[in-house]
């Protein structure tokens, strides 16, 4: 077996140097008479541009990057305690869907826990997948900027209401980060919820007493 090409992958091609450096080592290792080397071998310089179609497979294969670590009970409850006024203004919007106070409370629990759990998974795909990370942080970035528009303050009224929501945003990721698994973009839809009940860009109507 002889090697004919050797490809040098650079992130960026915009120099003329690189040509010529290309082209000394490609003489260097001829002139070396090795006997794995073909008499035709060159050095070819090139960006990931050339692998275009395998890397567009390998972007929108969903697997799992990280791993969305369910958060401990306790955890949940310290950062609820840490977060007072927050929780409160969730628990005050979650009053208006005429929940009893303890389904209140543990509608919020979960959504908190949620929340970090998604939270943590991103803190991991950010040092791991900048560029996935990205995707997906700028659609969530998106969906809450429309969140005005397609459901204005007060028009939701309902948990169903909710989940609509949530499988607008998990429809969306799926769309913006093809990569990242249903596991990882459940928690981050339902994680956002509850960063928006506790921020504000999403309430719900007074419902009326029938």
């Amino acid at each position: 077996m002889k090697i004919h090409n050797y490809i040098f992958l650079v992130p960026i091609f915009d120099s003329a140097q690189l040509v010529q450096h290309a082209s000394t080592k490609s003489d260097e290792i001829r002139g070396k008479g090795l006997p794995f080397i073909a008499d035709s071998f060159k050095v070819t310089v090139a960006t990931d541009a050339i692998y275009a179609a395998e890397r567009s497979e390998v972007l929108e294969r969903p697997t799992s990057l990280v791993d969305v670590v369910p958060t401990p009970p306790d955890e949940v409850d310290d950062w609820m305690e840490g977060n007072s006024q927050l929780a409160h203004i969730a628990l005050k919007k979650l009053a208006k869907l005429r929940l009893s106070p303890a389904a209140q409370k543990t509608y919020l629990e979960q959504l908190v826990n949620q929340f970090l759990d998604s939270e943590n998974a991103l803190t991991r795909l950010r040092e791991k997948y900048p560029d996935q990370w990205e995707a997906a942080t700028g659609a969530r970035v998106r969906k809450e900027r429309k969140l005005v528009l397609e459901y204005p303050p007060g028009s939701t009224n309902s948990a169903a209401d909710v989940t609509i929501i949530v499988r607008s945003l998990k429809e969306e990721l799926a769309r913006q980060a093809p990569a990242l698994d249903d596991a990882f973009v459940d928690a981050m839809s339902w994680g956002s919820i509850a960063d928006w009940l506790m921020r504000c860009p999403l309430d719900f109507e007074i419902e009326s007493a029938s």
